[in-house]
């Protein structure tokens, strides 16, 4: 069928022909009967055979002889053709994952079609506008902007391609500034298109702009409502802005329009987990991996279910097989980790921390869950120097600073306490945290306690408990008890009670519930 984009020059051809205007003088168009032949076949194209038909009958056409009229034409037929046969290339390049040879092949082929379409007429957008595609398929970014910059120039009386160009190029763009204005300007150059609206939504989505994302989305599913794709989109920028219910009805939608789509399974198991219901959720993601049996979300997803039902061993069965595929994911070893100190496998714990810390050595939640998992052992300064290590790089963290507050305050080993330095890291913590949190100010308190002001102790062990969950109370007033006694608090955590069940949402370590905290349920 021929493509949307040439039909206009189709519908020209069909003029000239009808007016006989390439009829000239038979020895001076000895090509001309070709050149007749190719434009029967494009008006009438409808596979890429037809296509290569007209391209070998222009070429012929044109070395067989055509006056200047009908040469010029000519080239116009050929350059048209080429650009279209490159465009069908490109379609099957972009839209379908491809074996790698079959994808550099790909390339190869519409590259050349392209670069001899421009070298007909340089001055066309469209070729322009797939050799930027093309590059930034390969990852050659500059090549890519270069082209797509000359593609948004060329393409000042045609608002479609210019909108397309600047879509692609906004992606490439380092400055934030200037792809907002190359999205803007693609929605205003083709506000009814659909897909501009979702492209700049899901650009507003990954910037953390969930509310003007979702914007986007009701616009675009405005112009195209059965969009299964922008129904997907629309649910996770509901799901960033803590719509559940919201989400459930556009995950919903999406599984009905596509109800093959893995990634709208695992999206909606995700909020079905996050609204408690765990078996709709493992449910939903087991689907999602019967679609798609190597989905790095669903396996991780479905490895979190499994973990907070206490199924450690499936779990890890999960993410140990991604890790062949993934050896040095960050986010991945983090989670397997994290399994590892939930189901008390301690040592495994450490190792997968340090595997991470070695190719990531300013991982700060790598340097706090060993931390932890060092707590749990009862090798308190080696959990001191990975605190230390965190705070190195991240400051202003308040969990780290809390727990090596309270190791620091707490410890019974004399060589790991230092007050002083606890009472800084904790009055840091209840600063960041906006002295709103019951079981830092209580670390805060304990810091007192061990630097000998019992008056400070008493008093912020007081606000904790005011301040503290009903669970947490009991524990809380036996610091406060200890502390009216002129006695500080000391907290030992023996090998047999390493870190339970850990709050394993994306692999990040428990914010609240702290392995150093244990003890009182923090």
């Amino acid at each position: 069928m021929v493509h949307r984009k040439f039909l206009p020059c189709l519908l020209f051809l069909v003029a000239i022909v009808a007016a006989g205007s390439l009829r000239a003088d038979e020895q001076e168009n000895a090509g001309q009967e070709k050149l007749d032949q190719a434009t029967e076949i494009k008006i009438s194209a409808e596979t890429a055979g037809d296509l290569n038909d007209v391209i070998t009958l222009c070429r012929e056409a044109i070395q067989e002889g055509l006056d200047e009229a009908n040469k010029s034409f000519a080239n116009d037929l050929l350059s048209s053709t080429l650009t279209q046969r490159a465009d069908l290339i490109c379609m099957e390049l972009f839209e379908q994952p491809l074996r790698p040879s079959r994808a550099r092949r790909l390339v190869e082929m519409a590259m050349v079609d392209l670069q001899e379409t421009l070298a007909i007429d340089p001055k066309q957008a469209l070729p322009q506008y797939l050799i930027g595609r093309l590059y930034a398929h390969l990852g050659e970014k500059d090549k890519a902007l270069a082209a797509l910059d000359e593609a948004v120039r060329l393409s000042a009386q045609d608002p479609a391609t210019q909108s397309q160009a600047l879509l692609v190029r906004a992606n490439l763009r380092d400055d934030p500034d200037q792809r907002t204005a190359d999205f803007d300007k693609a929605v205003a150059l083709t506000p009814h298109d659909p897909d501009v609206f979702r492209n700049r939504g899901m650009y507003h989505l990954a910037d953390n702009r969930a509310e003007q994302a979702l914007a986007d989305f009701d616009a675009a599913l405005e112009l195209s409502p059965n969009d299964s794709d922008t129904h997907e989109a629309r649910g996770l920028a509901q799901s960033v802005l803590q719509k559940y219910d919201d989400a459930m009805e556009s995950f919903n939608k999406a599984i009905e329009l596509s109800p093959d789509s893995a990634t709208a399974h695992t999206h909606r198991a995700r909020v079905r987990a996050i609204k408690g219901d765990t078996p709709a959720a493992l449910k939903d993601v087991e689907q999602a991996l019967e679609l798609q049996p190597g989905s790095i979300q669903a396996l991780q997803l479905h490895a979190t279910l499994l973990g907070s039902t206490g199924k450690f061993e499936k779990a890890l069965k999960d993410l140990n097989l991604l890790r062949t595929a993934m050896p040095n994911d960050p986010e991945l070893l983090l989670q397997i980790a994290a399994l590892y100190q939930a189901s008390k496998q301690a040592d495994k714990a450490i190792e997968t921390y340090g595997t991470l810390l070695e190719s990531d050595p300013v991982n700060v939640s790598g340097y706090r869950g060993r931390a932890d998992t060092y707590l749990s052992l009862g090798k308190q300064a080696e959990a001191v120097a990975d605190y230390d290590k965190a705070l190195e790089h991240d400051p202003e963290n308040s969990g780290v600073l809390n727990n090596l507050a309270w190791v620091l305050a707490t410890s019974p080993q004399d060589n790991v306490r230092n007050g002083q330095r606890a009472i800084e890291l904790a009055t840091k913590a209840c600063e960041v945290t906006e002295y709103k949190q019951a079981h830092i100010l209580s670390t805060l308190a304990a810091a007192y306690a061990e630097a000998g002001d019992f008056d400070k102790a008493v008093e912020w062990s007081t606000k904790s408990v005011e301040l503290g969950a009903d669970e947490l109370k009991d524990h809380l007033r036996k610091e406060l008890q200890s502390y009216e006694a002129k006695k500080p608090w000391r907290e030992e955590i023996p090998p047999d009670l390493a870190a339970g069940p850990a709050e394993l949402g994306d692999g990040s370590q428990p914010s609240k519930n702290e392995t150093a905290r244990s003890k009182g349920g923090r």
